[in-house]
């Protein structure tokens, strides 16, 4: 079944796991990279908790974009992992992945994904989802090895749920695609509904 776009969609986004996320859904959209420096602007708001902190990322990025673009609909989305009531950056390099990992060992961490459509400059859209994640007991040496498999530094977590990832927990509650970082289902719901895309 293929999906018809009655209007413009955009993705202000660059992250390929977001664009394959669109793609299998048989959206038809193009891809613009947010206007604005996000790690500019979550120094700013380091105060925020990490659940606004995503909302309010999501929102920025796509409105940078539809200030630009005011007749497409533009999709902003971000992710914000959370541990013990803080935000968790991305790794930056292998030490840090396996850093990161030994502390969610045996624990309970969050995804907190956002997701929203801006229209002429207004958001029109929006849907928080936060997932909860219990980690196995695991040793350095199964840290090692799952992130030397996956290379998952870079990740919201450092490890690539979509891919070898899934293995490291012990019990998952929420919703997938938002672990990987674009809840897609209210978005698509919307989509539908809004007649923006039809089947």
């Amino acid at each position: 079944m293929l999906i018809v776009s009655h209007k413009k969609i955009i993705l202000a986004s660059t992250s390929k796991i977001r664009q394959q996320l669109m793609v299998e859904s048989g959206l038809d959209f193009s891809i613009q990279k947010p206007f604005f420096d996000e790690d500019q602007e979550k120094s700013k708001y380091s105060n925020l908790k990490p659940q606004d902190l995503s909302i309010f990322l999501a929102k920025e990025k796509a409105l940078s974009v539809s200030r630009k673009f005011p007749e497409c609909y533009v999709i902003g989305s971000d992710q914000a992992c959370e541990f013990e009531g803080f935000e968790i950056s991305k790794s930056k390099n292998r030490q840090e992945a396996i850093s990161q990992l030994q502390k969610f060992s045996g624990k309970i961490h969050f995804q907190n994904n956002a997701s929203v459509i801006a229209f002429n400059s207004q958001i029109i859209f929006e849907n928080f989802s936060q997932v909860r994640l219990q980690m196995h007991d695991l040793n350095l040496s199964q840290i090692e090895k799952y992130v030397d498999q996956d290379q998952s530094w870079g990740c919201a977590g450092s490890y690539k749920y979509e891919s070898f990832g899934k293995c490291l927990f012990a019990s998952v509650k929420g919703d997938y695609f938002a672990i990987l970082g674009l809840a897609i289902q209210p978005l698509l719901s919307f989509l539908y509904q809004q007649k923006i895309i039809s089947f």
